[in-house]
């Protein structure tokens, strides 16, 4: 059975049309943070990349290790999570520029040919909030700008293959782990929402299965930062080859993606 909705899959904030909730509560949702912890002070100020290159770092896709869970990451979908961008070259209605092409399968169906067994995010778009800074904003497309949500690149090294990405600032200091946070170790750990926008923790790489110790090396930026890292749980991306489409390299999809 197909298990795709009118639900939204972001990647920080970033609507994908995805799994997880079904359409009637989707518009309420889209608005949601986490209403139900309180902004802390105790939170670290993040800050994100400096001398950020948008057009390398969209220029190949990014393959997810970790992620955390909120309203339309769900840990079923745990497989082969792969983050894919296009350059439209042009500005739609909305004024966007970035198509966003997000895919994840379930793994608990082995079916992998089947795409309907896939959770995937199409007709998304993105802008540039601060293009220096890696601050960016995503949406589906048909939805103006203002409705779209933060995408933040925190961490980011094109040499060394990974990125840390954020739906934002961490808000909500995580009471179920300790206070490892910060440069020194000894501050609260933070988290963002649990809704829609303003939610949500990636650990990306450019390879599908990196060195040993890559993941671990962006937990530890993350801690650094003050994100609580108890929040993300694993993605397994073996026998993912072959079925998840290439849109950054060309083909159909790319060319579907760039029209207006």
């Amino acid at each position: 059975m197909i298990k795709f909705s009118t639900s939204f899959f972001f990647f920080g904030g970033l609507a994908s049309l995805f799994f997880s909730k079904p359409s009637s509560t989707a518009a309420a949702l889209f608005f949601a943070d986490d209403f139900a912890a309180d902004a802390a002070d105790e939170c670290l100020t993040v800050e994100t990349v400096q001398d950020f290159d948008l057009q390398t770092y969209i220029s190949k896709p990014w393959y997810v290790q970790q992620q955390a869970e909120n309203t339309y990451t769900s840990r079923d979908f745990d497989r082969c999570v792969t983050a894919q961008y296009v350059d439209k070259g042009y500005k739609t209605f909305w004024g966007y520029d970035i198509g966003v092409y997000n895919v994840a399968f379930s793994s608990s169906d082995n079916n992998d040919n089947d795409n309907d067994n896939a959770s995937r995010g199409g007709d998304l778009c993105a802008f540039a909030m601060d293009e220096s800074g890696g601050q960016l904003k995503v949406a589906p497309c048909f939805l103006p700008k203002w409705t779209a949500g933060p995408y933040w690149v925190v961490a980011y090294d094109e040499q060394e293959g990974y990125a840390l990405i954020s739906g934002g600032p961490p808000k909500y200091v995580d009471n179920n782990t300790d206070p490892i946070c910060g440069e020194d170790g000894n501050l609260p750990c933070c988290k963002t929402g649990n809704g829609i926008n303003n939610s949500g923790l990636w650990i990306f790489t450019r390879e599908r299965n990196p060195s040993n110790g890559l993941v671990d090396k962006v937990q530890q930026i993350a801690l650094a930062k003050g994100y609580s890292t108890r929040v993300l749980f694993n993605v397994d991306q073996s026998s993912c080859d072959g079925i998840v489409p290439d849109v950054v390299n060309g083909g159909n999809l790319r060319r579907r993606m760039a029209l207006p």
